[in-house]
C-alpha cells in the first residue's frame, strides 16, 4: 500500500499542467518597432560646452564636491536561472537579422544620430495547441527617452518595459505546484561595419540588456495576475548599448559624382530566453557585465574615428 501511495504521488508531481507548453510545437521571435525620428533632436535645448579656461576657473569651486560627483554607479547582483538543471527549465533564442538603425545615409559622421529610427521591438512566443497557435509569451520593450542627452552626447541608448503578459511555460510546470515562472531575458545588440580606414569589424556586441522575471502568474484567474504584470510597465531595464555606428562608404550626389557617406547602420538584435518553474533554481550570480561589453566594442568603435597606420590593421 506504502509503494501503491508513493506511486500516485510520484506521478502527480511529475505531470506537467495545463499551463506548461512542453513537448507542443513552438515559435519565438523578435517584432522590430521602428519610427521615424523618435526623438526630435533638434528640439532639444541648447547644451553649452565650456572651454579650457573657464573649466580651469570653476575647478576651485567644484573641488570640495568631488567626492559626490565623480560616480553613482553601483555593482549589481542578480539572480539567474541555473542552467544545470533540466527538468522544470526550458532555454531558448530568437534573433532578427538585417535590420537598419536609421532611415537615411549621413555625410556626417560615424556616430550621427540623425534619422534614428529604432523604437523598441516585441519578443512573442507562439506554440501549436490542438491545432490552433497560441500567445505563450509577449514582452514590449521600447527606447527609454528619458535622457535624449545620453544618445546624443554619448552614443548610448537604454531601453525600458512598455508591456509584459505570460500565458504559458516552455518550461515544465508540475500540476500539483506553484502556477508560476521565472524568466531571464539577455539581450544582445550587435553589428557589422567599416572604418573609413578600411578595417572591418564583423559582429560586434554593441551592448547588452538583462531583464529578469521572478514568480510570475500563469494562471488568469489568479487576484494578482492583472496587477503583477500592470507593475512592471515602464520599467527600466538593466544595461545599455551604443547606437549602432555608420559604416564608411559611397553615395552619388547632386552632380552625379561618389561621394563620401555613411551608411544606415546595419544591426541584430539576439535575445536568450530562460525559464523555471522551481525558485531552488535559481542561483545569485554577478552578470551585469553590460560594462565589460561596452569597453571591448569601444575599443573596436574608437576605431572608427582614430585613424590607423597601414601596419595596425588587421
Amino acid at each position: 500500500m506504502r509503494v501503491f501511495c508513493f506511486l500516485i504521488i510520484f506521478t502527480i508531481g511529475c505531470t506537467a499542467s495545463k499551463y506548461s507548453s512542453v513537448g507542443k510545437k513552438d515559435q519565438a521571435k523578435v517584432v522590430l518597432t521602428d519610427k521615424k525620428d523618435p526623438i526630435d533632436f533638434a528640439a532639444l535645448p541648447k547644451q553649452e560646452i565650456i572651454s579650457f579656461q573657464e573649466r580651469n576657473q570653476s575647478r576651485a569651486f567644484f573641488a570640495p564636491m568631488a567626492g559626490s560627483l565623480i560616480s553613482l554607479g553601483t555593482d549589481a547582483i542578480k539572480k539567474m536561472i541555473a542552467n544545470d538543471k533540466k527538468k522544470y527549465t526550458a532555454e531558448y533564442k530568437m534573433a532578427t537579422t538585417d535590420l537598419v538603425f536609421y532611415d537615411q545615409l549621413s555625410t556626417e559622421s560615424a556616430f550621427d544620430p540623425v534619422g534614428m529610427q529604432f523604437n523598441g521591438f516585441t519578443l512573442v512566443r507562439t506554440f501549436a495547441n490542438n491545432g490552433i497557435t497560441d500567445t505563450a509569451m509577449v514582452a514590449e520593450f521600447e527606447l527609454d527617452k528619458v535622457n535624449p542627452y545620453e544618445i546624443l552626447n554619448n552614443s548610448v541608448f537604454r531601453l525600458k518595459l512598455k508591456s509584459f503578459k505570460l500565458y504559458s511555460a516552455k518550461a515544465k510546470v508540475a500540476s500539483n505546484g506553484p502556477k508560476t515562472l521565472n524568466m531571464d531575458f539577455e539581450i544582445t545588440f550587435k553589428t557589422s561595419y567599416v572604418n573609413e580606414q578600411g578595417v572591418l569589424f564583423d559582429n560586434v556586441a554593441l551592448g547588452k540588456f538583462v531583464f529578469l522575471v521572478r514568480d510570475a502568474p500563469l494562471d488568469k484567474e489568479s487576484p494578482r495576475y492583472t496587477s503583477y504584470y500592470e507593475n512592471l510597465k515602464g520599467r527600466k531595464i538593466d544595461g545599455r548599448s551604443f547606437i549602432v555606428p555608420r559604416s564608411f562608404g559611397y553615395y552619388i550626389n547632386t552632380e552625379g559624382a561618389p561621394a563620401k557617406c555613411y551608411s544606415q547602420g546595419a544591426y541584430s538584435i539576439q535575445v536568450n530566453v530562460r525559464e523555471s518553474s522551481k525558485n531552488s533554481f535559481v542561483n545569485t550570480l554577478l552578470i551585469d557585465n553590460s560594462g565589460q561589453i561596452l569597453d571591448a566594442a569601444g575599443k573596436k568603435l574608437k576605431d572608427l574615428t582614430v585613424p590607423q597606420s597601414p601596419a595596425k590593421k588587421k
